[in-house]
């Protein structure tokens, strides 16, 4: 656990930095404990290959149809691989669910909102394979951390967005059954106003209102929005706090009456991975709640 938290927090950094075009993290394939399965697929032609690579770990003895737990990996946009996030989708194969972990485009890599066309897509292909794994595509979770909560939003919250969609597997769509979003940067649009300039936009873009009001999640909100589980440290220096605060106000404007909000007192950016023992259970009881494995 030391090791993974370490890996971590030198992920979390690069959301300060992500303007500076970082490799992606070299291969690292995970431990896979008895009883479980694990293989990759490539669900998109990519350059580097592993851009468009997923990670899908399943129970041994599966009969009928699991439920799906999609994790998405943090990085500032700019750093991360699937291989980060693998540990979770076993966790969740290990729970009855089928656990999936995506890798997409970084922003060095392509320019957003590349990676959120990725994240969809991926979604698209694990439906169009559904039969093959198992898997229920009507029972479908993403869960992200930081950067890759930004982009499990965008998938919840924006299925039909024609601006998103790659066109790959068209005869499957982009939705998704709830969201889990950890530490998540879900107002872009405020982060700008603050900032005066995003980093991790290619340069034309950066300081363009119009086009990170677009990539913003709160910009998507709707009434008819699926469940949405936020986790976030009321601490957090790296996702301040305006970020649950704008998303948990939009709700009641909308009158949204299914988000879910638990702030960690006292938590900073990597309360969820410390505090497990506490942050675990509450996603569990929610997935169980909406996917009823």
């Amino acid at each position: 656990m030391t090791r993974l938290l370490c890996s971590l927090l030198i992920l979390s950094a690069s959301l300060c930095h992500a303007q500076q075009p970082v490799g992606r993290a070299s291969a690292n394939a995970p431990k896979v404990p008895d009883g479980i399965s694990y293989s990759v697929h490539q669900y998109r032609e990519s350059d580097p290959l592993r851009a468009g690579q997923l990670g899908i770990a399943m129970p041994n003895d599966t009969k009928g149809s699991l439920p799906v737990v999609v994790c998405i990996h943090g990085g500032g946009w700019a750093k991360g691989d699937k291989d980060q996030m693998a540990w979770m989708a076993i966790r969740y194969a290990q729970r009855g669910y089928l656990g999936v972990t995506i890798s997409y485009r970084l922003n060095h890599e392509a320019p957003l909102p590349a990676c959120i066309l990725d994240v969809k897509e991926a979604i698209r292909y694990v439906k169009s394979i559904s039969d093959d794994l198992h898997a229920d595509p009507e029972r479908i979770a993403v869960l992200g951390y930081s950067a890759g909560a930004h982009l499990a939003l965008m998938i919840g919250l924006s299925p039909e967005a024609a601006e998103f969609n790659s066109a790959a597997y068209p005869e499957q769509d982009s939705s998704v059954d709830c969201v889990v979003a950890i530490s998540a940067p879900a107002d872009l649009s405020e982060r700008l106003k603050r900032r005066g300039k995003l980093g991790f936009i290619a340069e034309g873009q950066a300081t363009d209102a119009n086009f990170i009001r677009s990539i913003s999640p709160l910009t998507w909100m709707n009434r008819q929005q699926v469940p949405v589980l936020m986790l976030h440290g009321d601490q957090d220096p790296i996702v301040p706090s305006y970020n649950y605060e704008n998303f948990a106000d939009k709700c009641d404007d909308l009158a949204i009456d299914n988000f879910e909000l638990y702030v960690n007192e006292g938590g900073k950016h990597m309360f969820f991975f410390k505090e497990q023992a506490t942050t675990h259970p509450i996603v569990d009881r929610f997935l169980a709640k909406h996917l009823k494995p």
